[in-house]
């Protein structure tokens, strides 16, 4: 189902209206999140970003192999840029989840604290 399916059909099942949510941010469910907190911690995880690293590379040096050659040089350029935006991009999306995760446990932790207080202390501490 394509962007465009969704202004006729409604938006796929699960999924807020395109013309309700960012299109730059994807929300992953809350077990999806401790799924990608515990893989990015995990050696896997870090094996595969060294072998991503290891392709871009790859396509960066063929880049620059054919710099004589100016149709193949722009091409090949092109597909080490795109490489390259994927993977940064990659790479910020797991951090924005991660740090989107974090900020979740913390308001958890804090409501929980804060259940446990008093309603004097509750109001006390709204107003600090």
């Amino acid at each position: 189902m394509g962007v465009l399916d969704e202004f006729e059909t409604g938006p796929a099942e699960g999924l807020v209206p395109i013309s309700m949510r960012n299109p730059e941010e994807m929300k992953l469910s809350p077990q999806e999140q401790v799924l990608l907190v515990q893989g990015v911690n995990s050696p896997f995880y870090q094996v595969l970003m060294k072998v991503f690293q290891g392709e871009l590379e790859k396509l960066e040096t063929a880049h620059f192999k054919v710099w004589k050659d100016k149709e193949a040089f722009e091409r090949t350029g092109l597909f080490a840029v795109a490489a390259r935006i994927f993977l940064e991009r990659s790479e910020a999306e797991v951090k924005r989840q991660i740090d989107e995760f974090s900020s979740d446990i913390d308001f958890a932790k804090k409501k929980k604290e804060l259940l446990k207080a008093s309603l004097e202390d509750q109001i006390r501490e709204q107003f600090t």
